[in-house]
């Protein structure tokens, strides 16, 4: 399976104008948060996340809503890791929790998202999980825009891993890949 085939053929990659999560702007956008209307494609996806998450150590998948929340989703059910989630913001009713699911402190968590940009949806959603106790070293996207995300995960710790860079993503889509 090639990621950038796949994302290739749902259009995921689009060019024009676009203002990014992170604020900044960009001619070239990702958008990961389509590849759930196509099932082969997911599968495909969730599988290459699956199979390069086999290789960490953690006891829980956390998504980030909302793009990464269906991917986590699907990764934690393919092998059969526990989910939980952070919302963008606290329930102001029920439970007013900011994390979603059973957990226990004292876990580790692989924390998942689709794109990493300069990283802050994914340093946000490691705050909130070190301080109900979990442990987080290791994040993994499908996508690194390679504009910052790395070195700012770093310094708080994390690893990022990604299934593509932004650069890969583009040169394959310009060879016609």
């Amino acid at each position: 399976m090639n990621v950038v085939d796949v994302l290739k053929r749902i259009g995921a990659v689009q060019t024009g104008e676009f203002i990014l999560s992170s604020g900044r702007k960009s001619r070239v956008y990702v958008d990961l948060r389509k590849l759930p209307s196509y099932p082969q494609a997911f599968k495909e996806i969730t599988h290459a996340m699956a199979k390069f998450a086999n290789r960490l150590d953690f006891d829980f998948i956390c998504g980030i809503a909302v793009g990464g929340l269906p991917l986590a989703t699907a990764v934690a059910y393919e092998m059969e890791k526990k989910l939980i989630y952070v919302r963008k913001e606290r329930k102001e009713h029920g439970t007013g929790k900011i994390i979603e699911g059973d957990f226990e402190p004292g876990a580790k968590v692989l924390v998942l998202d689709d794109v990493a940009t300069t990283g802050s949806s994914i340093l946000r959603a490691v705050r909130m999980l070190r301080s109900a106790g979990l442990i987080v070293e290791e994040s993994l996207v499908v996508v690194d825009r390679l504009e910052g995300a790395r070195e700012a995960l770093r310094e708080a710790g994390v690893k990022l891993y990604s299934l593509i860079t932004l650069k890969d993503l583009l040169e394959g889509c310009e060879n016609g890949v």
